[in-house]
């Protein structure tokens, strides 16, 4: 009767706590807070979470920016006729990765025109349903300094027949060496640099941070 009355407790407490993540009335701002914490519950409960089984078990919290539309914006996707091979640095001194160097977005972004080179693996360009997903890892000038200090990844979707792409930095998310450092996760290469801080999406994890979900 206890653990009933508990788990009833749990919920409660539960509905209410996720009540207040997404008291804002705006549509975008509830859309990134729920897409958030539905990140945060995965890296908890499941196989697939970058954290050992020590890390699930506690209620680790990730950091994020409040959410700032001013860091989503329309750019301009400029294609290369042919894709240029890339070899991907990666950590743990491991063997680099085969990408593809498919052209670059170009944008404006809090008062600097800006500009990312975006890639696909070798792999993801094989398989159909991967087609449209262009991957753009950046460092910024917050590296070290609120943000994860190897840089970030941002991806964005191509929409057949049109040249413009959403670039939304809010949702910019960290690599999984960030977390776990027996991860291989792809450097940033050094021509992706913003020259400026990129104060949006999520922060510098914070190793051994114990929380209630943010």
């Amino acid at each position: 009767m206890k653990y009933r009355l508990f788990y009833i407790l749990f919920l409660a407490i539960l509905a209410n706590f996720t009540s207040c993540k997404f008291e804002s009335t705006d549509a975008y701002v509830q859309q990134i807070k729920r897409e958030r914490f539905s990140k945060d519950s995965m890296f908890k409960v499941s196989d697939q979470s970058p954290f050992d089984i020590k890390g699930r078990r506690e209620l680790v919290e990730l950091e994020y920016y409040e959410p700032d539309s001013t860091y989503r914006v329309t750019a301009t996707l400029n294609l290369f006729e042919h894709p240029d091979s890339f070899k991907m640095q990666v950590t743990n001194n491991s063997r680099d990765q085969d990408y593809f160097k498919l052209g670059y977005i170009s944008f404006p972004l809090k008062g600097h025109n800006c500009k990312l080179n975006v890639f696909q693996s070798a792999r993801m360009m094989a398989d159909p349903q991967y087609k449209n997903d262009l991957f753009c890892p950046f460092t910024d000038k917050s590296n070290g300094n609120g943000t994860h200090e190897g840089g970030r990844f941002l991806e964005v979707t191509l929409v057949p027949g049109s040249n413009k792409v959403i670039a939304d930095f809010n949702n910019c998310y960290n690599p999984y060496c960030a977390y776990n450092s027996g991860y291989t996760c792809p450097i940033p290469p050094s021509g992706n640099h913003l020259d400026l801080k990129v104060e949006a999406g999520e922060k510098e994890y914070k190793l051994g941070k114990v929380t209630m979900f943010k």
